[in-house]
């Protein structure tokens, strides 16, 4: 299995990689310069050779018998030390004559280097450059040895050799200390994180470094998230805590009051119908606290089909359905039809639970209001004329079983769920709901429905 690497390691290996490559660029293109001005001036050195045998033939033509090569060198004005010459006189025979040494030089094996057809290379004599000329009948062949260009061009190949070892180790350590110092708060980030899920129960913020930046970013967003995670988690925790003990009061009543039968019972029967209707009321609570709960997890794991829809007419129906079971008289103010966007269903269970809330409250003598209202978007409101919300309650009423100070009192029935549905059903279907003073007294619960282009009718 591969190993993985740290963003440190991969940012040095990275760089590593990028910085041989421009240090071999740049050592290779400087041998090659400097070897190509070399070669340059050793064949303007052997042109200078042919050219200094042509002028020895200007007056007349030498006597190659007794011909001296080396006052030939002394008297040349380039160094021919190292310079192999053969004289070939054309004639009814070819004669061949030789500078010092060229007849071994001619008998040693030679190789041709590729690419380069006037260079050869010769064991014990290196490489030789090859030129020939002529004048007259004779033929002039000249090789000179490139030793003190090789000499020179191996010393470049050391110093820059040097030059990019040096380079790649201060490069090296530079990349080093600096992607150690780039990835550092990263590093510290991950350990805080690995602490963090090693003790979960810690409530504690992951640290902020302020650079870089996009280190900066991640710690934040990491930890808005962490508080998003830990506030869900509290609020669970807090809902099966309030869950249990809500289900546990009617199991609760209900044991106690089979108990009472199965002890008095027979020697009683009159309690046994006064027990029986007490357990059924009970149970009936129980049902409805099991519904809602069925209701909200539905809504927070849910993603409803949104269409246009009448909400009149989802108003109207609902009204009809909550006359036969409210004591308040229920009246509807607002425009024949408006169409919006949002779940027929969740619509009508918004409604539903909005004059479900607004009956506890208020007294039987006094109307609930639902108010419609088409602006630039669509506004909703039930209103009653009950006691009202205290303003510390107001930003709590919509969380899960909170109830209210009145809504303690025995008389007011209910699971502190309704409102809590309300709010996640408006939040699938994207309506906002919020909760105001009504005047005199009461209040007014709105849903507004970011609706733009919704469509109107007047009676």
């Amino acid at each position: 299995m591969r190993k993985r690497l740290t963003t440190a390691q991969e940012i040095q290996r990275r760089f590593l990689i990028m910085l041989v490559a421009l240090t071999l660029l740049m050592g290779l293109g400087v041998v090659g310069i400097v070897g190509y001005r070399l070669v340059k001036q050793q064949e303007r050195t052997s042109n200078q050779v042919v050219a200094s045998l042509k002028r020895s033939m200007t007056d007349r033509e030498p006597d190659w018998q007794s011909w001296d090569w080396h006052l030939w060198r002394q008297n040349s004005a380039i160094d021919t030390r190292r310079t192999y010459v053969l004289a070939s006189r054309q004639g009814k025979t070819t004669k061949h004559y030789y500078s010092p040494n060229t007849r071994a030089f001619l008998r040693a094996r030679h190789y041709d280097i590729p690419f380069f057809e006037a260079l050869t290379y010769t064991p014990g004599y290196g490489i030789t450059y090859y030129r020939s000329g002529s004048r007259a009948h004779v033929v002039f062949e000249t090789w000179v040895s490139l030793e003190p260009i090789t000499s020179l061009l191996w010393s470049v190949i050391g110093m820059v050799a040097a030059v990019a070892l040096l380079i790649l180790m201060v490069g090296w350590a530079y990349v080093r200390v600096t992607a150690r110092s780039i990835t550092r708060p990263l590093a510290s980030l991950s350990d805080a994180a690995r602490q963090q899920a090693q003790s979960p129960q810690t409530k504690v913020a992951l640290p902020v470094p302020d650079q870089p930046l996009e280190v900066h970013q991640l710690a934040q967003s990491i930890n808005s998230l962490l508080g998003a995670i830990n506030q869900h988690t509290h609020q669970e925790r807090e809902f099966i805590a309030n869950a249990a003990h809500e289900l546990r009061t009617p199991i609760t009543a209900i044991r106690g009051h089979v108990r009472l039968v199965q002890r008095r019972g027979e020697a009683h029967p009159e309690i046994v119908p006064r027990s029986l209707g007490f357990i059924d009321d009970e149970s009936a609570k129980m049902q409805s606290l099991v519904n809602s709960l069925l209701t909200l997890s539905r809504a927070d794991r849910g993603r409803l089909p949104l269409t246009k829809l009448d909400l009149v007419e989802q108003v109207r129906a609902t009204l009809t359905e909550k006359r036969a079971v409210l004591t308040q008289p229920l009246d509807y103010q607002g425009p024949a039809a408006v169409r919006v966007t949002g779940n027929s269903a969740s619509v009508q269970q918004m409604i539903s639970a909005l004059l479900d809330n607004a009956g506890k409250y208020a007294p039987a003598a006094t109307p609930i209001t639902v108010r419609l209202v088409v602006g630039t978007s669509v506004t909703l409101a039930v209103e009653d004329h009950g006691p009202g919300i205290a303003a510390a309650d107001k930003p709590k009423i919509f969380e899960r079983f909170y109830r209210a100070d009145a809504a303690h009192n025995h008389q007011v029935a209910g699971t502190g769920l309704g409102l809590a549905i309300v709010a996640q059903l408006a939040s699938l279907n994207h309506v906002t709901v919020t909760v105001e003073d009504n005047q005199p007294t009461g209040s007014r619960f709105i849903l507004n429905f970011p609706d733009s282009d919704s469509e109107k009718f007047s009676d």
